[in-house]
């Protein structure tokens, strides 16, 4: 990072600092924007618990197309460690105030300093990060666009921010600034925020099955507040942008995504769906990653291909009530079904029997963090059981492994149902918990038992299920979903492509 003229674009981007699935898309969205504006700046703003995995992930391009970016590509840590995931970044005002006079900003993390850069002539901003929006009109009087950063699929949009009539669960006073305005002041005065009351209502999203409003929280969980919390500064963020950048593809749901777009041309809002967003795979590197290939290896020769179960919840969550977790691990090992389970939350709790019973079983693997798109990538992988989290589901799209959704909340009980509704998936069901979990599902006919042994038959009648047709089915589906999802990128006119060139028209002129 150095001094740079002042006849280029300049692009500010930030995500959630407390959202690594926030942040990793956004890595490779500003390497896009890099390798097609050759005149164009990036400037990522950040915070010192994310800005090394930031760096790593840009760093996994080839050393040469590193090197040729670097130089118009600054990585900026702007605060300090602290575990309050809902604090504000104290310093974005006045590092964004530096970057909008051209003043030297100087990164916390590595104490690099940048000056001579260009006035930002857009910013990219997640949703829940409202002290930056404030912050940018604040000084730009809003004479710098803002689009927001969605980094999942628009159907899930239209569920979490969208207004009732379109399924979702906005209040319809959000669609005023008078009803903005009071909503701010909720959100900083501190005042405790709950999700709307579920009752039971029938939800209607276009491309899914319906359910009830409750079986968008299936799991009991400790992020249900601030959960709550980020919903209300989202909706009411992504109604005052310019417009939003959507970390989906047309093929994946192309009937939200029209819904999506229609009720955003009627605010007056730009729309951009430009997913998957993946960097480049990494090879293997350190000792674990050798380790979990050995691993790969012997069960591919024992097994054969596809016969691994990968489980993951991805870097945050962790079953409230793991003893249904347990049943289920008890099931596999019962099948003799191989798996590979990776626990990285910092909720878990793992105990050593249950770590001796997978190491004596000789079929299964566990470690707090694993090498995903190495597991994903390889022969012996056959099944993905995970949360949903639409991080993860890029990856399986690219590497062509099929889904067992458990999902939690969020996003991730829309994927499960978009995957099901196709026939591309399998949901488990028995495993869900809590009050609102275990409600009548809206397409069973009777109240399943939500128990450890109908947990553990679950999993025993799915592993036949996944070595028999109807899982032969269900790969064929997903497959050719991954197929039509590749092609958003891979060619030359693929939705996706003509998505970030829309975006270009819009935001650059023909000389940058």
């Amino acid at each position: 990072m150095g001094s740079i003229t002042n006849s280029r674009k300049h692009v500010v981007v930030h995500a959630f600092t407390y959202g690594w699935g926030h942040n990793k898309p956004l890595c490779a969205f500003a390497i896009h924007i890099l390798k097609n504006k050759p005149q164009t700046i990036v400037t990522y703003l950040t915070g010192s618990l994310l800005y090394p995995k930031i760096m790593a992930e840009l760093k996994r391009l080839p050393s040469d197309q590193y090197e040729a970016l670097e130089s118009r590509l600054n990585i900026i840590d702007i605060s300090e460690a602290t575990d309050d995931t809902m604090k504000p970044l104290s310093l974005f005002a006045p590092t964004f105030t530096a970057l909008y006079t051209s003043v030297a900003v100087t990164c916390k993390s590595s104490g690099k300093t940048v000056s001579g850069l260009p006035r930002p002539t857009l910013a990219i901003i997640d949703p829940f990060a409202s002290y930056a929006y404030e912050a940018i009109w604040a000084v730009s009087g809003k004479s710098v666009p803002i689009m927001a950063w969605w980094t999942t699929n628009a159907g899930s949009l239209l569920r979490v921010f969208g207004p009732a009539h379109l399924g979702g669960v906005a209040a319809p006073e959000l669609e005023t600034p008078e009803g903005r305005a009071e909503a701010k002041k909720r959100i900083s005065s501190g005042v405790d925020i709950q999700r709307p009351d579920l009752v039971g209502n029938t939800v209607n999203i276009p491309g899914i099955d319906t359910s009830y409003d409750y079986e968008w929280f299936p799991q009991k969980t400790q992020l249900t507040r601030i959960a709550a919390i980020l919903q209300e500064i989202g909706s009411v963020y992504i109604r005052e942008a310019n417009g939003l950048i959507c970390v989906s593809v047309d093929a994946f749901e192309p009937e939200a995504i029209t819904k999506v777009k229609e009720w955003f041309t009627s605010m007056n809002k730009l729309w951009y769906t430009v997913g998957p967003l993946l960097m480049e795979d990494k090879p293997v590197q350190t000792d674990s990653d050798a380790l979990v290939e050995l691993f790969l290896n012997r069960i591919h020769q024992e097994f054969g291909s596809r016969s691994l179960l990968y489980i993951s919840f991805g870097t945050l969550i962790w079953p409230e009530m793991p003893h249904i977790l347990w049943a289920v691990i008890d099931g596999l090992i019962e099948k003799r079904q191989p798996f590979l389970f990776s626990h990285s939350s910092p909720f878990q709790q793992f105990p050593d029997d249950r770590k001796k019973q997978i190491a004596e079983s000789g079929i299964a693997m566990e470690l707090p963090w694993v090498p995903q798109e190495l597991i994903l990538s390889h022969p012996v992988t056959g099944w993905f059981c995970t949360h949903g989290g639409w991080n993860s589901m890029q990856e399986a799209f690219i590497h062509r492994v099929p889904l067992i959704f458990w999902p939690f909340q969020g996003d991730q009980p829309y994927n499960a149902l978009r995957m099901t509704h196709i026939k591309a998936g399998f949901e488990l069901v028995e495993v869900r918990t809590g009050v609102d979990g275990t409600r009548i599902p809206y397409k069973s006919k009777e109240l399943p038992a939500f128990t450890d042994a109908s947990c553990k038959a679950e999993i025993k009648d799915l592993v036949d299920k996944l070595r028999g047709n109807q899982g032969s089915v269900v790969r064929k589906n997903f497959e050719a979903m991954a197929d039509k999802i590749g092609q958003a990128w891979n060619v030359k006119d693929g939705s996706s492509r003509k998505e970030l060139n829309h975006l270009f028209d819009k935001f650059w002129s023909v000389t940058t």
